[in-house]
Order: C-alpha cells, then sequence, then structure tokens
C-alpha cells in the first residue's frame, strides 16, 4: 500500500511537472510567433520612402550584438538581418556570449569589411559600451572607410566626436539610461529604404515618443513618456544629410 501510494503521489507530481512545461513551451512559441509578427509588420509595411536604394555593391555593413536574453538576442537578429542581407553586398553580424567575447570575431569582419568595401556601416546593438576601442586598433587609412555608426547603449551619446575623429561620417547615439530599441526599428526602417539619417532620426524620436506616451497612457504610474524621451531621445554628429546610396 505505501509503495502503491508513493507511486502515484510520483506520477501526479509528474504529470503536473510535464503540464507547467507544455504550457511554458506553448507560452514562448506564442511570444516567439508573436514577436516575429510584429517585427515584420514593423520591416515590411509601405510607406513614403520605400524604394531600392542603389549602389549595394559598394558598401558593406557589421552588427554586433552583446549578451542578453536569447530571446532579446533571437529578435535583434532577426529584425537586423533582413535588411542588412538586402541593402547591403555583404554583411557579418554578431551574437557576443559575454563580454569582449566578439572581438577577434569583430575585429577580423571588419577587416574584411574595410578591405573590399569603401563603404561600411556599423550597428551596435549594446548595452553601454566601448567597442571604439576595437576601432582604433585599425590604420587611419582605413578607419576613413567607416561611414556611419549607430549605438544603442546607454550613455553613448558622448563617444559621436571620437568616431568622426577615427574617420566615420556620422554617428547616431542615446544620452542617457535609453530605451533604444523603440527608435532603432524606425531608424533601419526608414534609412535603408532612402531616408537621409536626418530624416530617419526625426521619424524614429517622433515615433518612440508616441509609443512612450501609449505606454504611459496604460500604465501612467509605471511609464513617464517625457522621462523616457529625456534619457532615449537619438541624436546625430556628423553628416545628417548622408543617406544608404551615397558613397564617401
Amino acid at each position: 500500500m505505501d509503495g502503491k501510494a508513493t507511486t502515484g503521489v510520483s506520477h501526479d507530481a509528474g504529470l503536473r511537472y510535464m503540464s507547467r512545461r507544455r504550457a511554458l513551451a506553448v507560452t514562448f512559441m506564442l511570444a516567439a510567433l508573436t514577436n516575429a509578427l510584429v517585427f515584420a509588420f514593423l520591416g515590411d509595411t509601405p510607406f513614403v520612402f520605400a524604394r531600392t536604394t542603389p549602389g549595394r555593391s559598394e558598401r558593406a555593413a557589421l552588427a554586433i550584438r552583446d549578451r542578453e536574453h536569447p530571446f532579446v538576442q533571437w529578435g535583434s537578429r532577426l529584425f537586423t538581418e533582413r535588411y542588412l542581407s538586402k541593402y547591403y553586398a555583404e554583411y557579418w553580424y554578431i551574437t557576443e556570449t559575454r563580454r569582449g567575447a566578439g572581438k577577434e570575431a569583430f575585429t577580423k569582419a571588419l577587416k574584411h569589411a574595410l578591405d573590399a568595401y569603401p563603404n561600411v556601416d556599423l550597428y551596435l546593438l549594446a548595452h553601454t559600451n566601448e567597442y571604439i576601442d576595437w576601432v582604433r586598433s585599425f590604420p587611419e587609412s582605413s578607419r576613413r572607410r567607416v561611414r556611419f555608426v549607430y549605438n544603442t547603449g546607454c550613455f553613448n551619446e558622448p563617444q559621436g566626436p571620437d568616431w568622426l575623429a577615427l574617420g566615420a561620417e556620422s554617428y547616431i547615439g542615446h544620452p542617457g539610461q535609453s530605451e533604444s530599441p523603440y527608435f532603432y526599428v524606425f531608424l533601419l526602417r526608414y534609412w535603408t529604404r532612402g531616408a537621409t539619417l536626418a530624416e530617419a532620426l526625426e521619424i524614429g524620436n517622433r515615433r518612440m515618443e508616441r509609443i512612450f506616451r501609449q505606454l504611459e497612457f496604460a500604465s501612467p504610474k509605471r511609464f513617464n513618456a517625457k522621462a523616457l524621451m529625456h534619457e532615449s531621445v537619438a541624436s546625430c554628429v556628423g553628416n545628417g544629410t548622408l543617406r544608404l546610396e551615397d558613397m564617401q
């Protein structure tokens, strides 16, 4: 009797455990599907700048994503690669497993890009970072092929003048504890489809603020749109009239 009772409890517990696992799996799958649909919507809806951008064979891109939750890393890659693969002749997307782990892959890819293409754009999809130090090791003649740098990192806006001093033509960054993903999805979308950096910047900031106001309306105790914008509003140094098709 004791043995049977023990077996029965264990069996019930096992069923409950399997049910929880199935529920978690279904939840994850639904979240992943939702995420994919959101990115597809953000990336594919028609708008005024939707046009073919010439000069694809003359430009390359390098993106790096720092350590984050695997779901966040997956979403960043899913969204970014669909644009880089379409609008650049060659691109590299590096995902770090720990801070600094991507240095070798980053420098190797950047060397190839700078040797092969006259225009190289960098997308630094990371928290507060110092990837600029990795680029300083390259000779000046190579660095001047870095055309545009976008940095999602919190408090990385002040790096702008340093990137220009290294040779970059334009830089966009955020001033504080930013919610930069809400800006990035619009920046990449409009910039790759033909908008100038200044136009993409204005649209990205405006759309990001609209999202913040919607969040504040839904949960005023949790979100403060004005404070979020103060920390997150993106700015550009360098050539704001730059378009994806322009050559250095």
